[in-house]
């Protein structure tokens, strides 16, 4: 059925955090339609009690569990554009194909593909329109070799698929919706609401806390896995001898029981609180596929390479590893349990050899360490496939299940690396084929970061183990009057972090801890923003209008940068609320320094004029914000240097249809000009000097998106942002 609707463009009018793997940002084209022209639903049958009962005593089973947490349920569907849905065409150029699907009680969707074969002009959305949570667009740069694709949870039990394609191409049919996953646990914890009542037990150790300080480098290796929908998890990037940056992935054979599993299965990095701290964390940095390359059940690991490269603001590490056979004197794992944020279990004893068995895994004798007792920490469902790491920070093995719990934290079984190595000599069941590809006969590598310069990204946050968040109120005469964080009665329309970061940062992005959203409006917003300056910010460098309504409270939300932000070396990081409905709530976390002694990080407008909470509160205490800021480029040297503030650099239409010019105060030599993709592939692009200061840019036939654009500039390099939108 098609119908014809006008459409309202909302693409980049104002650019919002969008929740999930690597995709193009932007938004989906909002059709007006009348109530008749409502696009029609496909309801999944009532999912019985039984079921999740079933699968919630399995996961709790007791003695000699394996650790995968099992959280939705799957129904087999077949919705193609041709057989489901509505076509609408649209007076912009656009068909648009929208497919509503329901699953009654389900606290998330998310949706298997097959037959997936987006065009290059075609853009995919998956999104819930009441929660605001939205993810996409996906475009062909997500096509796969396996013509399968996984997306990340939607919250909500309504979810709508959306297709757009210049009307020129008609209706294509360019993918199968295969399977619908009900997730009848809570996966993404929206409001509060934690997975069956609780999430990772209390006495799990949150990866950023001072113990695990040592190994700040080592848990960028560690991902989330969500295995074809249903099953969390954990899963570590590993190095091989070549060092060539191929991105394997160690995890549990028992994660995935059929070998094609890896092509729908979601990656997730940097899935963690910020601190010390039970605060949830934005599952943003994702990626979707894999292709196996060795499984065997034995010895419980499955090795895969992802379909691709994690890019810089990932945060990836390769962790290294020791084949040796002897026992370590300690050892630790980090994991996600219970697809909770990322964990660290220390274990300062030797382990045992033992022989793991369970019904679907049998152990050769020893195949696997013992960890007697954990020390700090424990392990949970959801960390199966987690890595041990001697305290040479190398993998040793990889987690199978065992009786550890918060309360009773004894005998977990990791499947032994050393014996993965080459027990069997099939390729197809032996890490050695792989991860020594010249046959070196190497018997430990060590961790590498491949990311250098301006492509090293970290995540920078003041809070320390001693903060405490929480919503901190604003008091006058015995009265409330809002928060310091955020709405208030008293004139503070402004909050900012002082930041202080070595070299020639650029910032990526900035996540906000929100602990209040209350709102009916879904056009509040607030205005994030970046400002230089030493005691107090002076010059605004950089702002972005952003959506709040699809924010989870009590997590981290994350916002994106659209274009190069390079502060000085001192800068503050913010938001404006004048976006905010006045009957409406909004505030982010803080910690409340309750000492003299006490760094303050916290400063505030009010009334128009900038001030510190340090000298404006009367007990001289101080504040911290609940920011997470990820910068790259952060070390002392660069080179080639990043011009810190070229001001006199232009590039113009942005967004652009097709062709933009580029403009400098410095000639330009259209040789020196390259152009990227969103995951750092060079991009053919026609250039055309028209001067020797202008040259002109032609995307025209690329994939709608994001690029960059990088030239010489001096001695120096200028990379800008650009978004490609041809209709």
């Amino acid at each position: 059925m098609r119908l014809y609707i006008p459409v309202l463009i909302l693409f980049l009018l104002v650019v919002n955090s969008v929740h999930g793997q690597l995709s193009e940002g932007g938004f989906p084209l909002q059709v007006l339609t009348l109530k008749s022209g409502e696009p029609p639903y496909k309801k999944m049958p009532v999912l019985k009690q039984q079921v999740i009962d079933a699968a919630l005593a399995k996961n709790q089973s007791a003695h000699m569990q394996l650790k995968a947490l099992t959280f939705a349920h799957a129904f087999e569907v077949d919705f193609t554009p041709e057989n489901s849905g509505t076509w609408y065409t649209t007076n912009s150029g656009v068909n648009v194909w929208k497919l509503d699907i329901v699953s009654e009680r389900a606290y998330s969707l998310n949706l298997i593909f097959e037959d997936f074969k987006l065009h290059n002009k075609g853009r995919l959305f998956i999104y819930n329109e009441e929660t605001n949570h939205y993810l996409g667009a996906y475009t062909s740069r997500n096509n796969k070799a396996s013509e399968k694709f996984a997306v990340s949870p939607v919250a909500g039990e309504r979810i709508t698929v959306q297709y757009e394609v210049p009307e020129e191409l008609g209706t294509p049919t360019d993918f199968t919706i295969s399977r619908v996953n009900h997730d009848f646990m809570g996966i993404l914890k929206f409001d509060r609401r934690p997975i069956q009542g609780q999430i990772a037990g209390d006495c799990n150790i949150d990866v950023n806390c001072e113990i695990g300080e040592r190994w700040s480098q080592l848990k960028d290796a560690v991902c989330r896995l969500i295995v074809d929908g249903r099953e969390v998890c954990s899963g570590t990037l590993i190095n091989n001898t070549a060092e060539d940056e191929t991105p394997y992935v160690l995890s549990a054979s028992h994660c995935y029981d059929e070998w094609d599993l890896a092509e729908t299965t979601v990656y997730t990095f940097n899935y963690e609180s910020p601190y010390c701290a039970p605060l949830d964390g934005d599952p943003i940095h994702s990626l979707s596929g894999a292709v196996m390359k060795a499984h065997f059940d034995s010895l419980d690991f499955a090795l895969v390479e992802l379909d691709d490269i994690p890019p810089p603001d990932f945060r990836p590490y390769y962790a290294g590893w020791d084949r040796s056979t002897g026992l370590p004197d300690s050892s630790l794992s980090i994991h996600h349990p219970m697809g909770d944020v990322k964990k660290i279990s220390f274990d300062y004893d030797m382990p045992e050899y033992a022989t793991f068995k369970s019904s679907t895994i049998k152990n050769p004798t020893n195949g696997s360490f013992k960890v007697l007792r954990w020390d700090e920490g424990v392990t949970e469902v959801g960390s199966s496939g987690g890595a041990l790491f001697n305290f040479n920070d190398q993998l040793i093995g990889t987690l199978s299940g065992g009786a550890a719990m918060c309360g009773n934290p004894v005998n977990d079984y990791y499947a032994r690396f050393a014996m993965q190595w080459d027990y069997r000599t099939d390729s197809t069941k032996q890490l050695k084929y792989w991860l020594d590809p010249n046959d070196t006969g190497a018997a430990s590598v060590d961790g590498k970061q491949f990311n250098t310069k301006e492509d090293l990204c970290n995540a920078f946050t003041h809070l320390n183990d001693a903060d405490e968040h929480g919503n901190i109120a604003i008091t006058v005469s015995g009265e409330t009057k809002g928060y310091w964080g955020g709405t208030n009665s008293v004139g503070i329309d402004e909050f900012v972090e002082r930041f202080a970061i070595d070299g020639n940062e650029i910032l990526d992005g900035v996540a906000f801890g929100v602990g209040r959203l209350e709102s009916n409006n879904p056009d509040n917003k607030i205005t994030v923003k970046v400002y230089n300056g030493n005691r107090i910010p002076e010059q605004l460098i950089y702002s972005k209008d952003v959506f709040v309504n699809n924010w989870a409270e009590d997590a981290m939300n994350f916002v994106g940068f659209d274009e190069l932000v390079e502060p000085a070396d001192t800068f503050f990081v913010g938001f404006e609320l004048s976006g905010i409905n006045a009957n409406d709530t909004f505030a982010i976390y803080q910690s409340l320094r309750q000492n003299e002694q006490a760094t303050n990080h916290f400063y505030l407008k009010q009334n128009g004029s900038w001030q510190s909470f340090a000298a404006m509160n009367t007990e001289n205490f101080a504040m911290v914000n609940v920011i997470e800021l990820v910068a790259c480029n952060y070390s002392l040297t660069t080179d080639p240097p990043i011009v810190e503030q070229p001001e006199n650099v232009w590039l113009y239409p942005n967004p652009t249809a097709g062709a933009l010019t580029l403009e400098s105060d410095n000639e330009i030599d259209p040789n020196n000009i390259s152009v990227y993709n969103l995951i750092g592939q060079a991009i053919e692009t026609e250039v055309e000097q028209t001067d020797m200061y202008r040259v002109k840019i032609n995307l025209s036939g690329k994939t709608p998106g994001v690029y960059f654009v990088r030239f010489s500039y001096g001695d120096s390099y200028v990379t800008r942002k650009i978004s490609y939108v041809p209709w």
